[in-house]
Formats: C-alpha cells, structure tokens, sequence
C-alpha cells in the first residue's frame, strides 16, 4: 500500500513543543472539517442526587504525542478533546473526584487542536479541562497508583491516537487492569483508548478475553491517510482492534460511529462519535453501582 497522497489533502505541519522534536504533522483542513463536530448528541445530564461516596475515578492517560508512521513521518496527537473532557464533565457534574497518571509522570498529552471541532459545547471542555489543569500537568506515575485499587470507584482511559505510541507495552497499566477486572471495578475507554487494554496482557492472563467490546476500527486508520488525517498508514502492529481481536476481544461495531458496549464492567465506545454516549453509559453503571441518581 503507498503513502502517497493527493496534494490537495496534504497534512498540515504543526509547531513543535520541543524544538528537539521532529516535524510532525496535524491532519488536513479537508479531513478536520470532516471531523468536526466530534460528537453530536451532547447533552447536559441531570444529577438528581449526587455521588458522595469519597472514592475517585483514575484516570490513565499518557504524556506521548508523537506517534510514528510506516512511511517514517510523525502524526502530532495525545488525547482527544472530546474523548477525554466529556467523560470528565459528565463524572465531575456527578460528584467523583479524580486523580490522573500517565506512565512517566509527564504532563497529559492533549490534542488542543480538536477543542474547536466540539461545535456546541467546547464551554463544556474547557471548563473541566481548567478545573483539572494542575493534575494534567503534574499527573501521577501510573506505578505509583496503589494496586489494591481501594481509592477508586472507577476507570477511566481517555481516547486519542496517544494512547497506542506506549500504553499497550506499560506493564503497570496491565497490572492495574487485571487488579480492576478482579474486583469488578468499571473501567471505561472509547475510540483508540482501548490500546491500554492490551498491557494487561503483559505478565499475566488477559481478563478481557471473550468480553465484547467497541474500539475506532482498523479500517477506519487504513482509510485516513488517503484524506489526510493521518501522514501515513500506522505501523502493523500498533493496529488496536487487531491486537484485542488476537486476545480474543469480540468487536462490536463496523463503524466510526458512536456506538457504545457495557459488558460486566467494561464500557466501550468506537470513536470520538460516541464521546457521550460512551459517558452516559458510563455514568449509568456507576450510579447502578455506588446508589446516586441522574436523568437523561
């Protein structure tokens, strides 16, 4: 399969963060006005009694941004804003607390650039987003975290091309994972989010083998960089919906849509579409769980 790609849906350049860094790349104006809104059906969720049990939401996230085509060039990414902030909104308005790791201790790796694609309720994002600046920062170190889990109410693996640059090789993430599947603990991810999903594989049995899931579909990469979102086609490997197939996940969903999965106490989302959806079934399973009320 080549990499080249038409002139007129060239990837644009983006400015460095670190002048050490290589070039990389954001997508085309083309395959960002395609993008945009990320998600259409946001919506206000209403708390009728609040969370108040003390226990937190982790939330994995990773610091990397630069992720490395086939054909060599970068791809200048990290989290989703969509597939990161909803979820935060939405669990904040609930009542839950937070703390936030990446593997290195690094700040969280954000795509700024997809703030303005949440047409409608991008107030929405930035608001939270300011409200955990200081912990995006300085994160903790995901080996800090206590394995026992007892702090926690829930997990939470934000989306994003981020996540595949390092999460599915960090072993303390999969020691982390198999600690939550053990004790039931919900653990939610959406789009390219579930590639942490694939730590939990190192060193021990992998807990999510027949549990059926959503992801942002290999097809969908394959098919980006012939409109320009990408620089190139991802490397072989770093296929997520490949690898948890190869795990014996069971794909639910064709599409880049925003179709959600709840099994036991995974929920699942196949892209930046199901940002909400994602959240509200989400945020169903943890009022099941810890006895606060909403409406939606």
């Amino acid at each position: 399969m080549g990499n080249i790609l038409c002139c007129c849906v060239q990837p644009r350049p983006a400015p460095k963060r670190d002048q050490a860094e290589p070039d990389s790349f954001f997508p085309s104006s083309m395959a960002y006005n395609a993008s945009t809104p990320s998600c259409k059906d946001f919506k206000e969720i209403s708390v009728v009694t609040p969370y108040s049990g003390g226990k937190k939401i982790l939330v994995i996230c990773t610091s990397k941004y630069l992720l490395q085509m086939a054909n060599g060039k970068y791809f200048n990414t990290g989290h989703q804003a969509s597939e990161t902030f909803v979820a935060l909104y939405h669990f904040d308005k609930c009542g839950f607390a937070f703390d936030v790791c990446t593997p290195d201790g690094k700040p969280v790796a954000i795509e700024e650039w997809t703030f303005p694609m949440a047409t409608g309720y991008e107030d929405k994002l930035r608001s939270i987003q300011k409200k955990l600046q200081s912990q995006l920062d300085a994160p903790m170190k995901v080996s800090d975290v206590s394995t026992s889990l007892e702090p926690y109410a829930g997990i939470f693996m934000p989306g994003g091309h981020g996540p595949v640059i390092e999460q599915p090789k960090i072993a303390a993430i999969g020691v982390l994972l198999r600690a939550a599947h053990a004790m039931s603990l919900p653990t939610i991810s959406l789009c390219h989010g579930p590639a942490a999903m694939l730590a939990a594989g190192i060193g021990g049995d992998f807990p999510y083998k027949g549990y059926k899931l959503c992801v942002f579909p290999d097809s969908a990469d394959l098919s980006s960089p012939k409109f320009g979102y990408l620089p190139g086609y991802i490397k072989a490997e770093d296929f997520v919906e490949a690898n948890l197939v190869k795990l014996g996940c069971i794909v639910q969903n064709k599409e880049m849509d925003d179709m959600t999965c709840v099994d036991r106490e995974l929920v699942t989302g196949s892209s930046q579409q199901a940002s909400h959806t994602t959240s509200v079934a989400a945020v169903k399973l943890l009022a099941e769980k810890y006895g606060f009320e909403v409406k939606f």
